[in-house]
């Protein structure tokens, strides 16, 4: 009984954090300890990954001269997303972009960002290698947010880095073998208040043994 106890104790712990881990798009300018974003990174270590390759490859940017020109990069396309709020005529919507375009702003200037990175390896000609590098560094991404969240801290799944890829590659002194997957800013929120997350009902999506009705 003790050790049930103490598996649900654990499981609502971890429901907790993983129920409210909303996306963060504003940040105070307090910096983070180097030690803490290793173990945040240290966290997305622990995903799974095809044959356990592990092709993931983790580059911080906690120095305000390298995060600054990143941000000058990407703030023009702030200015595209709020362009296209006024045709916007759902309300969550307009928030939605407007929030996007508070976080595109925010970039350079949050305390850190962590460039998700793949390396390439050959899983052989049945397995797309791209496929294989992504389904390995989403699920270290997302480990790297629910270890974010139980610290406190503010994060957000992004691939911001599309809109100037080729320069923030340049930046980041990035191989030709190396592609950056996801890029997610970390740092402590200005607003702490936690989710619930918005989501459809589990059960308008769960099917048992077929998905035919």
């Amino acid at each position: 009984m003790d050790a049930e106890r103490t598996a649900a104790q654990t499981a609502a712990v971890v429901h907790e954090v993983m129920s409210t881990a909303k996306a963060t798009r504003k940040f105070d300018d307090r910096p983070v300890d180097r030690p803490v974003l290793r173990e945040i990174v240290e966290a997305a270590t622990w995903a799974p990954s095809p044959r356990n390759t592990q092709p993931w490859e983790f580059v911080v940017v906690d120095d305000p001269e390298v995060r600054r020109p990143i941000g000058d990069l990407l703030e023009p396309r702030a200015a595209e997303v709020e362009a296209a709020i006024p045709r916007l005529r759902d309300p969550s919507k307009q928030k939605m972009y407007q929030g996007a375009a508070d976080l595109i702003r925010s970039l350079g200037t949050a305390p850190a960002i962590v460039f998700v990175c793949g390396r390439e390896h050959d899983y052989g000609p049945e397995f797309p290698a791209h496929s294989m590098v992504l389904s390995a560094a989403y699920t270290s991404a997302q480990n790297l947010l629910l270890a974010a969240r139980a610290r406190g801290l503010g994060a957000a799944f992004t691939t911001l880095h599309l809109h100037a890829e080729p320069d923030i590659r340049e930046i980041l002194a990035l191989p030709d073998e190396v592609s950056i997957e996801v890029t997610i800013p970390v740092g402590w929120p200005v607003s702490t208040r936690w989710g619930p997350l918005r989501r459809n009902p589990v059960d308008t999506v769960l099917h048992w043994n077929t998905l035919r009705p």
